[in-house]
């Protein structure tokens, strides 16, 4: 199975979730570099540019947001935007949930591999390693 492929299972996988979570999902095309991908809480949306300027993966960054609109406190805020340096707690929280979202759809074979396919922020790599462990055992 070649990477595209697989890709476009783990995204098919996160749509599946998000339509069973009544969330809606946008690619959207003409947003600038600096614009992060976002999601609105009232709108049950997840907005993701395109064009946004990270090394991050698509996947990781939707399941993050899709993990705003599914694990978080809508009273807390009403949109979310990507960062991936963000540490604040509903950012450190959605990064740890899309790490379990993901690792959910398909466990890595071990922690390096998921930080390199995901291109997860090396600051995670304890959260990455913590859900890896509870989920292989």
């Amino acid at each position: 199975m070649n990477k595209t492929s697989f890709i476009s299972e783990i995204v098919e996988e996160l749509q599946k979730q998000a339509k069973c979570h009544n969330i809606d999902i946008l690619d959207i095309f003409d947003l600038s570099p600096e614009t992060p991908d976002f999601s609105v809480v009232k709108r049950q949306g997840v907005f993701m540019n395109i064009n946004f300027d990270t090394k991050v993966s698509y996947e990781f960054r939707l399941a993050h947001e899709m993990s705003h609109l599914i694990y978080g406190d809508g009273n807390i805020q009403r949109i979310y935007t990507f960062s991936e340096f963000g540490h604040r707690r509903e950012e450190l929280l959605a990064h740890r949930n899309a790490i379990r979202l993901l690792m959910s759809i398909k466990l890595p074979t071990n922690v390096n591999t998921f930080m390199e396919y995901y291109h997860v922020p090396s600051w995670l790599e304890k959260d990455v390693e913590k859900t890896f462990i509870e989920l292989s055992n």
